[in-house]
């Protein structure tokens, strides 16, 4: 195998310990599987053992390497072999590009067999962050041998994302979409939603709000981007059946941006209750909603999904979704 390395600019810093000269550097894997050889046993002699080789090969594969790189990797004397600064830093990367090489095989072999090892988790905005990491902790932690791979995705392309096998996951509001034997949910949680306000706000300083004072300040829905949506629909039913017709609500396409609008004091903003935890800086005040909104949050995915992970995924989101479902009942019952 052979890495091409192209080394762009004027220069270039390994591991901030060493600057040479922009070239482009052309590297054998095997010279660099020799150069670690002989930094583990710190002998020529004993790394031509190791890697099978005669030791005349061994010393004209690290001098090449080292013409290669412009700078010594070892301080050769007639008793010892030692690393220069650089070696010793150079070193240390190699094993690391080793390890990942080595991995990349694996899952690029893994993949082929048709046994991938890896989950694609699509992340849109900051909403439920602290929910949807935990939950990402666990299964890492419970399946280390598995990547979870983050990717930012648009709200308008998840249903086509999730269909054609490009994410496996999205955690959402299963309501958005229209839920048929394509896409599937797994791992519901009930969120209870509140007032989010700046702290300048003049609803700050109080505990709780009701839907006739709170219909007559300016009121944030965002990620939402159509007022004929089923879950906006549902957050107006929310004032019409008190009898209250809202004439302050902005919908806003992107839930960061209305979290930025109410950071300007532009208005409130309704978010998940668990929200608070995680945005609860010295700037925002979070008020409980007299009357309760709550929606459902679910893992949506796809059901021609053939990821092998899936099913372990959906184990532990469904063992998470269980125990927060139960302490949000135990904090109810509390209250």
């Amino acid at each position: 195998y052979e890495i091409g390395v192209r080394l762009v600019g004027s220069e270039m810093c390994i591991r901030d310990s060493y600057i040479i000269n922009a070239r482009e550097v052309t590297m054998k894997l095997d010279r660099i599987e020799i150069f670690c050889a002989v930094a583990r046993n710190m002998s020529f002699t004993k790394a031509a053992e190791e890697c099978g080789v005669a030791q005349s090969a061994i010393s004209m594969q690290i001098k090449a390497l080292e013409d290669e790189l412009g700078f010594p990797l070892f301080e050769r004397s007639t008793r010892k072999v030692s690393f220069t600064d650089a070696g010793q830093s150079f070193y240390v990367d190699c094993v690391k590009l080793l390890t990942g090489f080595d991995d990349a095989l694996d899952r690029a072999v893994s993949t082929h067999k048709g046994k991938r090892l890896f989950v694609t988790i699509g992340i849109e905005g900051l909403m439920q962050t602290s929910y949807k990491a935990a939950v990402i902790r666990r299964f890492t932690a419970e399946h280390p041998d598995i990547q979870v791979i983050p990717r930012q995705v648009e709200r308008d392309k998840k249903y086509e994302e999730l269909s054609s096998g490009e994410i496996d996951f999205v955690f959402d509001l299963p309501q958005y979409f229209v839920l048929n034997n394509k896409i599937r949910k797994a791992g519901s949680i009930c969120n209870d939603h509140c007032l989010m306000v700046h702290k300048e706000h003049p609803l700050a300083e109080k505990k709780s709000v009701g839907r006739k004072e709170l219909s007559e300040y300016v009121t944030f829905w965002g990620g939402i981007p159509k007022v004929e949506d089923y879950i906006t629909k549902l957050y107006l039913n929310y004032f019409r059946d008190a009898g209250i017709e809202p004439e302050h609500v902005i919908y806003v396409p992107e839930q960061d941006v209305a979290t930025f609008m109410v950071a300007a004091n532009m208005g409130g903003n309704i978010v998940p209750l668990s929200e608070k935890e995680q945005m609860n800086t010295e700037n925002f005040r979070f008020i409980r909603l007299e009357a309760p909104l709550t929606f459902e949050s679910a893992w949506l995915y796809s059901s021609k999904n053939q990821n092998p992970a899936l099913p372990l995924f959906i184990k532990t989101v469904e063992e998470m979704a269980e125990e927060y479902n139960d302490e949000a009942n135990r904090r109810e019952r509390n209250s």
